[in-house]
């Protein structure tokens, strides 16, 4: 099967795939998504973007340059004013904001090495735009190591109980962000129905999974490549399962995921009767970002002979970022979803013509997926990534 790509859902230009969204926190999403499907084998990828983003955004703002301009135009703001891009920071904070309903938390964090130091002027900046909290800490100890997971496992309610393993006592900063979501369903699913069904991993193996069911109206679309349903949660979010088609080409579908693309089906969503059966699954995820960041457009600034972190005083020069490391994990059960992700990123000194649906669907999601839980009111996508092996 050949992937459409038509109208402004997406364009190819020499081969890549063109964002269209006007959102720049929706482009970077589907522009690190498809990085990391393109360079990472895994079965499931499972990724926050909003993690990832106000983290490097918080580390931009210790760069000056062609840094600072590169990585403006990786995390999609590069052509806005000071003032748009303090308002882009806002918004994605306030899709964190408290909700009935639903747990949702974010918190910012930067921890200085004794030798490196922050201008008072910038501290007041980060704390009055990230909250960040700032406070020093001596990585040449063993302590450092077991200060930075016990942040990491408080603001994700234990989910994530490590991020890192071990610092270089060369480490001058360390930049953290961490997310933490738990609603239930709006409607849960019956425990009663979930049975054993085969589903077709990733790869290739055909094995028997938990599958919960449930019959409702849903916002819903499908096409001869796509079905599309979301799942609403209590406190104005949702879940979104967007199933390819059983014969489309996986890994050109998995490429072709884009922003233009997510919005034109979301417009496209209206309410119909149907039935869905939904593995139950875990995942846990986390991966060195360096690789995909690199290709999109941030090579400069993990460059220790160009990169320009110049509001960062060090008597160890020149300062660079070494490492950029996410992790995510959500469990998606009968009663709703528990998700957590953590960002640290450390830096070192020396159109197809649509079929019309059927008045019933039927979303039997059996093979691998693409899962993306989004904020109503802001469209703000808190978490998404690709299942091809439910655990």
């Amino acid at each position: 099967m050949v992937w459409p790509f038509s109208g402004n859902s997406a364009a190819l230009l020499n081969g890549e795939t063109v964002e269209s969204s006007s959102s720049p926190r929706t482009r970077f999403a589907f522009r690190l998504l498809r990085e990391l499907l393109r360079a990472d084998d895994a079965a499931n990828v499972f990724i926050s973007p909003p993690s990832v983003m106000l983290c490097l955004a918080l580390v931009r703002e210790l760069a000056s340059g062609e840094t600072r301009q590169s990585m403006a135009s990786a995390l999609e703001i590069a052509g806005m004013d000071h003032v748009g891009i303090e308002r882009e920071i806002s918004s994605l904070k306030s899709t964190f904001s408290e909700r009935t309903g639903a747990e949702l938390s974010l918190a910012n964090a930067l921890f200085l090495a004794g030798h490196a130091q922050v201008g008072a002027a910038l501290q007041t900046q980060l704390l009055a735009l990230y909250d960040a909290e700032l406070s020093s800490l001596d990585f040449s100890r063993p302590e450092a190591v077991r200060t930075i997971n016990a942040w990491v496992a408080a603001k994700t309610r234990g989910k994530i109980p490590l991020i890192v393993s071990q610092l270089s006592s060369l480490t001058a900063l360390l930049a953290l962000n961490a997310v933490y979501f738990r609603s239930r369903w709006l409607t849960p699913f019956e425990k009663v129905l979930t049975r054993d069904r085969p589903f077709h991993a990733a790869s290739g193996a055909v094995k028997q999974v938990p599958t919960m069911m449930q019959s409702g109206t849903y916002r819903y679309y499908e096409d001869k490549h796509v079905q599309l349903a979301a799942l609403p949660y209590n406190g104005n979010m949702s879940a979104y399962v967007v199933l390819p088609a059983a014969d489309a080409d996986v890994p050109r579908f998995r490429l072709s995921l884009a922003s233009g693309i997510w919005e034109s089906w979301l417009a496209k969503l209206r309410s119909m009767p149907g039935t869905i059966c939904l593995p139950r699954f875990r995942v846990d995820y986390d991966t060195e970002l360096k690789p995909a960041l690199k290709a999109l457009g941030m090579e400069r600034a993990f460059d220790p002979h160009r990169a320009e972190f110049d509001q960062v005083r060090t008597v160890q020069p020149p300062v660079w970022l070494d490492r950029v490391v996410h992790r995510a994990v959500a469990e998606v059960n009968e009663e709703g979803t528990e998700a957590a992700a953590a960002t640290i990123a450390v830096t070192f000194c020396a159109s197809a013509k649509y079929a019309r649906p059927p008045k019933r669907f039927e979303m039997i999601v059996d093979r691998p997926f693409v899962t993306v839980i989004c904020d109503h009111s802001t469209k703000a996508i808190l978490f998404m990534g690709w299942i091809g092996d439910p655990q």
